[in-house]
């Protein structure tokens, strides 16, 4: 799992198109509206819980 979450924290999305960017939600709002904790606090949780 730990493998898995860390491919995907090394994909980068690209940026929308001017048309598109008002429907992107980024940047510190788009906290606001996260259902998951950050790749990299996923990735130290099952770290901690494997020891």
């Amino acid at each position: 799992m730990i493998n898995a979450l860390a491919r995907l924290g090394g994909v980068h999305t690209a940026e929308l198109p001017k048309s598109m960017a008002a429907m992107g939600i980024a940047g510190g709002i788009g906290q606001l509206f996260s259902t998951h904790p950050p790749i990299e606090e996923r990735i130290a949780a099952l770290q901690n819980s494997a020891l």
